[in-house]
Formats: C-alpha cells, sequence, structure tokens
C-alpha cells in the first residue's frame, strides 16, 4: 500500500514534475523506455549573466536516452542521487 503521504505530495505536484517522476518510474518499472538505454548526467550550467560570480551552478540532473535515432533530455532535477541508485 502507497504512503498516505506520498500520495498527497504527488497531488501537488504539477505536470513537469509528474512528467519526471513518470519518467523515473517507467525506468525502475521498465515501462514506455528501455532501462538499459536510459543514462543519468549532472551537469553545471553557466548562466550567462556577466556579474555572475558563482557560475557554473548545478549540478542539476538529466535524463537521456535514444528514441527513434534521435538523442532526448529531460531535465530531472538538483537532487537525484537518492532515486537513481
Amino acid at each position: 500500500m502507497v504512503d498516505k503521504d506520498i500520495i498527497e505530495a504527488i497531488a501537488e505536484l504539477d505536470e513537469s514534475d509528474l512528467k519526471r517522476l513518470k519518467l523515473l518510474i517507467d525506468n525502475k518499472l521498465g515501462g514506455d523506455l528501455n532501462p538499459k538505454k536510459i543514462s543519468y548526467r549532472s551537469k553545471e550550467i553557466k548562466c550567462g549573466r556577466e556579474s555572475c560570480n558563482s557560475c557554473p551552478h548545478g549540478p542539476y540532473w538529466y535524463a537521456e536516452w535514444t528514441e527513434s535515432g534521435k538523442r532526448k533530455t529531460k531535465y530531472l532535477g538538483k537532487i537525484l542521487n537518492e532515486i537513481i541508485e
């Protein structure tokens, strides 16, 4: 049975966060995508502001896979280590 707190937290997610969660769940369960083809990468991103003293920012996590011969990337968020391990 799914914990009530988890259900309530999911109900509060916006569409973008729900898509990220679906990608992670599909990968764990072998859903829409072949889980062996998904890789996770952390990237540090430069914001492009000349006045920024803290570049690069991140790390930000991305899922990457190939679909119909094209490379696809999906932003997953800042914290991911606990989810993919």
